[in-house]
């Protein structure tokens, strides 16, 4: 059954009256990169608001301006409190024709060019970091068509497996059915007792060819202990792992402590590694610490470095699979975030942003304890930050361990408000044991959890010091379930559409949370059963308390609630404990 939410006809309409049935979308969010005006972000549209962030002073964000007519440019550009962010008018060449500089919040000013053409608005920090809004009115009103609702861009262009975090390592639905499945290689049924199911010649094996990356680990001795040893509790190395479900793995040797010989392209061990990647059918990148991965692969301004470049262009080419896991699913968007709990993000209403340059290698202490991550935030440890990721998805935000992780931790409110300042208009959260597989513009869901797919433009969320949001668009999908990002629809397979005469709801009172974020012994987060138990109950809302601390002094409210536009499904009705799937729920925190 699909749920499409894309409004047909009026959309028709609308994009006939501007003289084509085909709709060409508006941009709403900034495209990284876009530091210089040669790379500048493309398809603004007049009297549209564009949502960015700027981490530094040196980070700059440049938008191309397609002038029609000649007139007044009028430019507005907004961002938060206790920063200052300005904007200058540029033509083709030469100096600004205009600029804003000063302290007011929002800049605004206007320019009246006397040609039409090519022009450039370039947004930089003077002082601060954080998000930000631009809108540019142009001469002659909307020269472009209105947006499509959602705007359609940026889908994935190739595979993304992504794992939310401990996996059972027999799960073979995830690494089987799932992660071989995709690399069109999964012709034989491997023996999981075997661990020599595969040839390690990778130029006569008819297995998937994975290069394991293990750079999240502290260094690379720990990264080749992880790759060759069992442990003594029974955890599989990512060799045996791997023989057993059916690929024959390789090693990559470039870790946080090596990486400036061994990701470089001058060394026998750095073209060893990238030959390796020539040769793959997939990477996979296992958990850890999302910040040493950024280190090991990019350079200190956030470029790839030559084993990054390489890993890029196979997944570029095509037929070539990025894979993650925890970490290095984290680290797949552009922007990776991390540290922190859900608390701490919504009183810091911000993230702290930090390049490669910021995570220098730091040996472990005497007793093997490595030293802190250099996301986690010197001011206060449940505050998070925000560091350059690899860029394959491109499209949204990924947060992992979702509801699961001990200790008030449930991770739906740093996903927002992440999703606040990174600028995406669309994140996933995935939980443990399950994963999220992105095959071009579609997204379905693996595993025993389920995953969180949230949808919020700007206007979602408040512009005061405290954070608040409203009317955020909350998906909860479990195995089987699609979401496709170009309109925004969700696939179920299951029966039972809730609240109607097939299916009429479980519970007949709404259940409320005091404390939204804790997870219980058994490792489910009351975020994910506050909002199940909602969508089969017959109230149409539930809350629940997120409480301040010494920490954090302040506390929200997180309300979920449902909408003419909102569906629950199951696979039975009566008493039922899932899996549910939740289409277009809404979420307010204030």
């Amino acid at each position: 059954m699909k749920v499409n939410w894309k409004h047909m006809l009026a959309v028709s309409l609308a994009s006939c009256l501007w003289g084509s049935c085909a709709m060409a979308a508006c941009l709403t969010t900034e495209v990284e990169p876009n530091n210089t005006d040669a790379t500048a972000s493309v398809g603004l549209c007049s009297g549209v608001s564009v949502s960015g962030s700027l981490s530094s002073s040196s980070d700059l964000d440049w938008y191309k301006l397609d002038v029609t007519t000649p007139g007044q440019i009028d430019i507005i550009l907004s961002h938060g409190s206790g920063v200052d962010f300005d904007w200058y008018l540029y033509g083709v060449t030469g100096a600004p024709l205009i600029y804003k500089s000063t302290s007011s919040n929002p800049e605004t000013g206007s320019y009246t060019v006397n040609t039409a053409g090519t022009y450039f608005v370039r947004v930089k920090s003077y002082q601060g970091s954080g998000s930000y809004i631009l809108k540019v009115t142009l001469p002659g009103g909307p020269i472009n068509p209105p947006p499509v609702d959602p705007p359609i861009n940026r889908v994935v262009t190739g595979k993304v497996w992504l794992n939310g975090g401990l996996v059972l390592q027999e799960n073979a639905g995830i690494f089987v059915s799932g992660l071989r499945q995709a690399t069109g290689k999964n012709t034989n049924a491997p023996n999981i007792n075997s661990v020599t199911n595969c040839d390690t010649n990778w130029n006569t094996t008819p297995c998937p060819r994975v290069a394991i990356i293990t750079a999240a680990a502290v260094n690379q001795a720990d990264g080749v202990d992880k790759f060759n040893n069992d442990t003594a509790t029974g955890a599989w190395s990512y060799y045996n792992l791997f023989q057993r479900h059916g690929f024959a793995p390789k090693h990559i040797l470039s870790h946080h402590d090596t990486y400036a010989n061994n990701s470089g392209n001058a060394g026998a061990t750095g073209q060893a590694n990238i030959a390796i990647i020539n040769q793959a059918d997939l990477v996979y990148v296992i958990g850890g610490d999302q910040s040493r991965l950024s280190r090991t692969f990019l350079n200190d301004d956030g470029t790839d470095r030559p084993l990054m470049a390489a890993i890029r262009a196979r997944y570029a080419a095509g037929n070539f699979i990025y894979a993650g896991d925890s970490a290095g699913t984290a680290i797949a968007p552009s922007t990776s975030y991390g540290e922190g709990i859900s608390i701490g993000y919504l009183n810091q209403n911000t993230l702290r942003a930090i390049t490669p340059a910021n995570c220098p290698y730091v040996a472990p202490a005497s007793d093997g304890t490595p030293a802190p991550s250099c996301l986690t935030n010197s001011s206060n440890a449940d505050f998070g930050t925000k560091i350059k990721g690899f860029g394959f998805v491109p499209n949204a935000n990924v947060d992992t361990h979702f509801d699961n992780r001990a200790s008030r931790s449930g991770r739906l409110g740093r996903l927002l408000a992440a999703l606040k300042n990174i600028g995406p208009d669309v994140a996933y959260g995935i939980d443990q044991n399950t994963a999220l597989y992105l095959n071009g513009d579609v997204a379905t869901v693996y595993g025993t959890g389920g995953v969180f797919v949230a949808e919020a433009t700007a206007s979602n969320f408040g512009s005061g010091s405290r954070f608040s949001a409203n009317s955020v668009r909350l998906s909860y999908l479990t195995a089987g379930d699609s979401f496709k990002f170009s309109d925004r629809s969700v696939t179920t397979t299951k029966t039972k559409l809730i609240g109607s005469g097939t299916g009429a709801y479980q519970f007949s009172s709404a259940l409320n949370s005091s404390d939204i974020f804790a997870v219980d012994a058994n490792g489910v987060g009351s975020s994910s059963a506050t909002f199940k138990h909602m969508i089969d109950q017959t109230p149409t809302s539930s809350a629940g308390t997120a409480p301040s601390d010494s920490y954090n002094p302040l506390s929200f409210v997180l309300s979920f609630r449902r909408d003419a536009v909102t569906l629950g499904y199951k696979n039975a009705t009566g008493s039922y404990a899932g899996p549910y799937t939740i289409v277009k729920a809404l979420v307010d925190v204030n």
